[in-house]
C-alpha cells in the first residue's frame, strides 16, 4: 500500500475541509459547529465516536485483532484566535477568508483537523491494514485550556489507554515540503503570570508624594531580565516576556494599581521551571516591599512539560515516514519555543509531534503563528496525512514496547502538576 498515493487521492477532501474550518473559526470553548461538521464527517465513514463535555470528540477505528493489538492515538486541535484577519498573506489573496469578524485560524488548526479527517477516510478505508486500534482524538480549547483535561478525565474514567500518541503542527518556520520529527524537545513548556502591583498614586508635579507602581515594576522588569544569567544554568533555554502592562489612564497622574503579565518558555521543569516560579515570587514579592509597595498574584502557573519526541519512536517515525514520502522531506529542526498541550499526550504515552513546514515565500505563507496575516501552504497537507496515517499503521505492526515508559501514576496526579485540586473535580464531574 503506497500510503503517499493514498493521501494525494483524498488531498482534495482535506483541503476543501480545511477551507471550511478556516471560513467558519470559533473561539476556545466555543467550538459547536466545528464539532457538528467534524461528526457529520465521521458519521458519513462510519467511525464512532463519543463527545466529551468540554473536551471534543474522541473516536475510533478498530482492525484485526483489535482487542489483542497495540492502540495509536492522533490528535488533533480544533480552536481559533481572536485575530483579525487580514485578507492578504504575506504576498497576496488569500484563496479564502474567515467569515467570522476578528476571529481566525492564525495557528494552523483548520489544517490538523483536515488532515486527521483525510487520515482517517484512508483507514477506515483499509481497516484490513490495522492491526490494532487506532483513537481520533479532536481536542478542544488548545490556546486556553482546558479541553485536554476533560478529555484525559473521560479517558481515566473509562479506562481508555493507549502505546502511543502521534500528532501534527503546521509550522511557519520549516519551508514547505519538510516534515521535522526530532528526537527529544520539540516544543517549549510555558509559565504564565499576571501580577497586580499596588501602591499609592498621585500628582506627577509631586512625585515624592506618591509611591508610584511603575518605579517598581521597573525593578521588576530589570531582576527578570537579568535573572536569566544569573539565577539559572545556562545550560538550559529560558526566554522571557511580558506582553501586558496596564496602568495609569493620564500622563500627569501617578496611577495607584499597575498589572504586568506574561510568559517564560523552557525545556526543563525541574532545573529551570520549579526555580523560576520559587525565584518568581519571592522576587516580585521582595522588591514590591523594598518599594513599600504590595503585589497580588492574579496568576502564576505551574510548570508542566515540553513536547518531548521519545527517542525510540522518533527514530521510528524518521525511517518509517521518510521511506513514504520523497527523499529528503523528513528532516530535524530546532526545538520551537511555543508550547502546546500535546506535551500532556506525551507525558501520558510516549509518541511523535511531527512539524509540517508550510513557509512558501511564492504563496506568501510563513506569516509568524497568531499574526493576522498567517496563511497555510495547502500543498502540504498531503505530507501530514501521509506522516499519520504512516505511524498508525507501521506502529501497530511494529514490535515497540511502550509499557515503561507510559505514564505510571494516576490521571489525576499527571493533571495535578497544572491544576489545583478543585479544578480536577470539575474535570471528572462533567466526564461521567
Amino acid at each position: 500500500m503506497k500510503i503517499f498515493e493514498l493521501a494525494k487521492e483524498v488531498d482534495s477532501y482535506v483541503v476543501e475541509l480545511r477551507r471550511h474550518f478556516h471560513t467558519h473559526p470559533e473561539l476556545s470553548n466555543k467550538e459547536e459547529n466545528t464539532i457538528a461538521r467534524i461528526k457529520q464527517e465521521l458519521d458519513g465513514m462510519g467511525i464512532p465516536y463519543v463527545e466529551v463535555p468540554k473536551g471534543g470528540l474522541l473516536a475510533t477505528i478498530e482492525g484485526v485483532d483489535a482487542g489483542k493489538g497495540k492502540t495509536v492515538l492522533l490528535r488533533a486541535d480544533m480552536d481559533a484566535l481572536p485575530v483579525p484577519e487580514n485578507a492578504k498573506n504575506l504576498s497576496q489573496d488569500r484563496v479564502c477568508c474567515s467569515e467570522v469578524p476578528g476571529v481566525m485560524h492564525a495557528c494552523g488548526h483548520d489544517g490538523h483537523m483536515a488532515m486527521l479527517l483525510g487520515a482517517a477516510k484512508i483507514l477506515v478505508a483499509h481497516k484490513e491494514a490495522i492491526h490494532g486500534k487506532i483513537i481520533l482524538f479532536f481536542e478542544r480549547s488548545e490556546e486556553i485550556g482546558p479541553g485536554h483535561a476533560y478529555m484525559f478525565a473521560y479517558m481515566d474514567q473509562h479506562g481508555i489507554t493507549a502505546d502511543t500518541v502521534y500528532g501534527i503542527h503546521l509550522y511557519n518556520a520549516l519551508e514547505s515540503g519538510k516534515v521535522a520529527i526530532n528526537t527529544g524537545n520539540t516544543m517549549s513548556t510555558a509559565i504564565g503570570f499576571n501580577v497586580t502591583i499596588h501602591g499609592t498614586g498621585g500628582h506627577g508635579s509631586r512625585p515624592d508624594q506618591a509611591n508610584s507602581p511603575l518605579d517598581c515594576f521597573v525593578a521588576i522588569y530589570n531582576a527578570l531580565e537579568s535573572c536569566r544569567l544569573t539565577k539559572f544554568t545556562p545550560y538550559e533555554p529560558l526566554t522571557l516576556s511580558v506582553g501586558v502592562l496596564q496602568g495609569g489612564a493620564q500622563g500627569n497622574v501617578i496611577p495607584n494599581d499597575l498589572t504586568f503579565g506574561g510568559t517564560a518558555r523552557l525545556f526543563n521543569r525541574e532545573q529551570v521551571g520549579l526555580p523560576f516560579v520559587e525565584y518568581f515570587r519571592k522576587m516580585v514579592e521582595g522588591i514590591a516591599a523594598a518599594y513599600d509597595c504590595t503585589v497580588t498574584f492574579n496568576s502564576l502557573s505551574s510548570p508542566g512539560w515540553p513536547v518531548y519526541n521519545d527517542p525510540e519512536c522518533a527514530e521510528f517515525a524518521r525511517k518509517v515516514i521518510g521511506a513514504e514520502l520523497p527523499e529528503g522531506t523528513v528532516c530535524e529542526v530546532e526545538p520551537w519555543m511555543a508550547s502546546e498541550s500535546f506535551s500532556m499526550l506525551q507525558k501520558w504515552a510516549p509518541g511523535v509531534f511531527a512539524l509540517v513546514g508550510i513557509n512558501n515565500a511564492e504563496k506568501g505563507t510563513g506569516a509568524l503563528h497568531h499574526n493576522e496575516c498567517f496563511d497555510v501552504d495547502e500543498d502540504v497537507l498531503k505530507l501530514g496525512v501521509t506522516g499519520a496515517v504512516t505511524y498508525a499503521l507501521k506502529f501497530l505492526e511494529s514490535d515497540i514496547d511502550t509499557s515503561d515508559r507510559r505514564w505510571q501514576g494516576s490521571i489525576r496526579e499527571m493533571l495535578s502538576v497544572r491544576v489545583a485540586p478543585e479544578m480536577l473535580d470539575l474535570y471528572y464531574d462533567t466526564t461521567k
